[in-house]
């Protein structure tokens, strides 16, 4: 279970770290090209011109981006965890109990399993039915 948690916390600081520098990358694109139509549109306008079309195409991009930020998310509803209380999980019969406590008992196995190899475990056990 240790190795499965490291495994993810490993993946999360990797696609963070590829999508800060992709960010980077695309801030320094920007600039450049920003700067590039800028001289060339000199050639055929005035500098206030050009001047008042990027501020209003940067200041209309800037309320799209910021528009799709403030969109209403799904609520996304996760199954009673192993850990929650009684009250919370109703189980219809003793079979039940025992069904979710032997999944969670074969999610430890593969967890450990996994573990001694040194592979993350697959995660074809992780969700309880």
């Amino acid at each position: 279970m240790i190795a499965a948690i490291e495994y993810r916390i490993r993946l999360a600081v990797r696609r963070t770290m590829f999508g800060v520098v992709s960010g980077l990358m695309l801030v320094i694109g920007i600039g450049f090209l920003a700067a590039a139509g800028w001289i060339a549109l000199a050639q055929v306008m005035d500098h206030l011109e050009i001047a008042l079309i990027y501020g209003g195409v940067f200041v209309g991009l800037g309320l799209i981006f910021l528009a799709l930020t403030r969109t209403k998310r799904a609520a996304v509803t996760m199954a009673p965890s192993v850990n929650a209380p009684a009250s919370t999980v109703a189980p219809a019969a003793g079979i039940a109990a025992f069904g979710g406590l032997s999944a969670a008992f074969v999610q430890g196995i593969s967890a450990g399993m996994a573990a001694g190899r040194g592979t993350p475990p697959d995660d074809e056990h992780d969700h309880l039915h």
